[in-house]
C-alpha cells in the first residue's frame, strides 16, 4: 500500500523493542523509551513526504535524539511510525 505524506515530512520505521512481561508506569516506560532511543543511530525510510528532495523509501537516515523525543507517532498496519521534518535528517545512507 502507497502512503501519502505531506510536505516535508518522513515516515520512519523505529528498531523493533521487545516487550517486557513486567508492568511499568509511564514514567518509567518514557525512561526505557529514551535509553532505546540513544541505540537509533540509524533509521529506515517508510514514507517520503511530496515536497521532500534526495530522500527516498528504503534510505537509512539519521535524526538529532531530541528530533526523536520530540517526534509524533502513529500506528500503521499495526506498526509504529515516527513522522520527522525532512530538514531534521543529518545524515543519509543510500
Amino acid at each position: 500500500m502507497n502512503y501519502i505524506v505531506k510536505g516535508q515530512r518522513l515516515l520512519l520505521s523505529p528498531p523493533e523493542i521487545k516487550k517486557s512481561a513486567i508492568e511499568v508506569n509511564a514514567a518509567l516506560e518514557k525512561e526505557l523509551m529514551d535509553e532505546q532511543m540513544k541505540k537509533w543511530g540509524q533509521l529506515e525510510v517508510f514514507a517520503v513526504g511530496d515536497e521532500v528532495t534526495g530522500i527516498e523509501v528504503g534510505d537509512r537516515v539519521s535524526v538529532n535524539l531530541m528530533f526523536l523525543r520530540n517526534s509524533e507517532h502513529i500506528e500503521i498496519d499495526g506498526q509504529d511510525k515516527i513522522i520527522v521534518r525532512a530538514a531534521d535528517v543529518s545524515v543519509v545512507w543510500k
